[in-house]
């Protein structure tokens, strides 16, 4: 964070006046929230690092787990996360990268693990709770991710997630025939492993559960909206008691 804050000094000192100080919902330590812009995004506790986003799976991950995270086993798809302190009680975490480099499998980045979200290494029904920010508007294989939520999900496990807020659910590329489809003007989004940025493949909203067709997973807003961006919190919940075999 310090040397995040020291290459983009200027854009920092420019918003000077929208810098809060206050109690972090990640940390929970008294911080200065430092920003480089106008949205929830750009807001950044200047202990942990975390925004709006992932303050709010902190809160959704205590209300459901506190007391309970020890022995859990946890997956997120996130290397550098804010929550990693958090997620770390459990004992039992993983965090993972998206490489097209690196095997599937293989500990790499951060010594985070290589993992394509639509095709998981992990055992069928082995993990409690998956937490990601912000990666799933970027599959253009949904249904392919939630198949695997599913999957390794255990009975009763959760996967917390933020996307961006949009008004309605609509694919924004797609691969017909091999090759990759532009449905909608591309629109890249910051990705610290990518300097040129990550395509946004889909515009999520809360249609989105009449737009999906895998079986087995419950899919809700549970946390949000908050603030003008609108962010929220979903969890797709693989079900507790489910005849499909995974």
């Amino acid at each position: 964070m310090v040397g995040e804050l020291y290459r983009k000094a200027p854009a920092y000192l420019k918003n000077l006046s929208r810098w809060k100080f206050r109690t972090c919902q990640c940390c929970r330590r008294w911080s200065f929230f430092v920003t480089n812009g106008t949205g929830s995004e750009f807001a950044c506790c200047a202990v942990c690092g975390a925004n709006l986003r992932y303050e709010l799976l902190a809160e959704e991950i205590r209300k459901r787990f506190t007391g309970h995270l020890r022995g859990l086993r946890v997956v997120e798809f996130d290397p550098g996360s804010p929550l990693k302190t958090l997620l770390s009680e459990s004992g039992r975490y993983t965090r993972t990268f998206f490489s097209e480099s690196v095997p599937r499998g293989e500990v790499g980045i951060q010594g985070a693990r290589s993992e394509d979200i639509t095709r998981l290494t992990f055992p069928s029904s082995s993990i409690d709770l998956m937490v990601s920010s912000d990666v799933l508007e970027h599959v253009i294989d949904l249904e392919a991710a939630l198949r695997e939520t599913a999957r390794v999900l255990v009975p009763g496990g959760v996967h917390l997630f933020t996307v961006p807020y949009r008004d309605r659910t609509r694919p924004r590329a797609a691969w017909t025939n091999g090759q990759l489809q532009y449905l909608e003007e591309p629109e890249y989004h910051s990705d610290p492993l990518n300097q040129q940025g990550i395509l946004a493949a889909w515009d999520i909203g809360p249609d989105w559960p009449a737009h999906i067709k895998a079986s087995g997973i419950k899919l809700e807003i549970c946390r949000g909206p908050v603030g003008p961006d609108r962010r929220v919190v979903w969890a797709a919940s693989r079900e507790a008691k489910s005849g499909n075999k995974f």
